[in-house]
């Protein structure tokens, strides 16, 4: 059959589509496909036993999911005042256990029958509705101050590098510890240019707000604020952990103005009053507060799911799109509600993704 006829019958196909009865008025034109900046979905439950991460993604739209794995556990525990390092690894010691969380991490997809995004034509999938998750890694610890081994996890499929977390790093300080390096050490910058030239996306999430002004000033990098929240005041070390993980709004603005893009996590942050997130809901109202204070452009989902602690205001992807829902039905023009829903992460990724 020749181009010509095929094209003549997907022409056909298409009209006759338009000829059926239009949707009922139930229906939810506005209905978006979900992306989440950072999620440990399952990660946790006893190896994915009696959970399929699939079929939660397809039965809630949820399309584009950054699930990422954890490098620094072994050497911290939960105390009274937040998650902290108790132990020091020894030289080897982290990039080791990087490598069997990636095993694991490999085994899980392949269970659940879940590709990997590697391209921005992955991305672009993603948007269009077919399931896909971002290899992502909450720090980059495993490189133990070498930045040459961007380059050997991108080839295991890593696309979002978050720099810190909850140990000490070469690279900088992190917001929930004192600060030894006055914010971003000069190695940074060169993991940086490393994620820059591969196509990694920059994840600055529990940076301390030094190391983020550092940073942005040196580096074009497509960058992240992938969880927590914006808080109108600066926050300090010294604060209660969910509020000194906060990014504070003037910050937030210079991060949205260089094309940043901003996640709320679903952690209840009970020590801050101003902080009025509780369920699905109000989850949806924060949302639409960061977008009057940020833009559309700058703001995304980035639940934390299964990682923002014992009484999350988001308990699976079925609440995130009931947020979602919530938000559909403000009187928001089809793009922003897009964007926020899944266009923002998709279009950062997709720009970390063309190096």
């Amino acid at each position: 059959m020749d181009e010509h006829a095929i094209s003549r019958r997907r022409f056909a196909h298409w009209a006759a589509a338009a000829l059926l009865p239009a949707a009922p008025a139930f229906a939810q034109p506005r209905r978006q496909f979900l992306g989440d900046m950072h999620s440990h979905s399952a990660m946790f439950r006893g190896g994915g036993q009696n959970v399929d991460l699939r079929q939660q993604m397809e039965q809630t739209g949820a399309t584009l999911i950054a699930w990422a794995l954890v490098d620094d556990t072994p050497w911290t525990e939960s105390t009274g005042t937040g998650i902290q390092q108790v132990r020091e690894p020894a030289p080897g010691e982290i990039w080791a256990y990087f490598q069997k969380r990636v095993a694991r991490y490999d085994a899980l997809l392949r269970q659940w029958g879940l590709a990997k995004a590697l391209t921005p034509a992955d991305v672009d999938a993603a948007v269009a509705g077919q399931p896909r998750v971002v290899m992502a890694s909450e720090s980059a610890n495993f490189l133990e101050g070498r930045p040459e081994r961007v380059a050997l996890a991108h080839s295991m499929g890593l696309r979002h590098l978050q720099l810190v977390h909850f140990i000490e790093s070469p690279l900088g300080d992190r917001q929930t510890s004192p600060p030894k390096h006055g914010g971003m050490a000069p190695v940074a910058l060169q993991v940086i240019q490393e994620c820059k030239r591969l196509g990694v996306l920059v994840d600055l999430a529990h940076c301390a707000p030094d190391f983020v002004d550092a940073a942005m000033a040196a580096s074009d990098a497509a960058m992240v604020w992938s969880h927590s929240w914006v808080r109108a005041t600066s926050s300090s070390w010294r604060d209660w952990p969910y509020v000194a993980r906060a990014m504070p709004l003037e910050q937030a603005r210079r991060f949205a103005a260089r094309g940043g893009v901003i996640g709320l996590w679903s952690a209840r942050v009970k020590s801050d009053r101003n902080y009025k997130v509780r369920d699905p809901a109000t989850y949806a109202d924060e949302i639409a507060r960061m977008v009057d204070l940020l833009g559309p452009q700058a703001v995304a989902f980035g639940t934390d799911m299964d990682g923002a602690g014992k009484d999350p205001v988001l308990a699976d992807y079925n609440s995130l799109r009931e947020a979602a829902d919530r938000l559909a039905q403000r009187n928001w023009p089809d793009a922003v509600l897009h964007d926020v829903c899944i266009g923002n992460y998709a279009r950062v990724l997709k720009k970390a993704m063309t190096p």
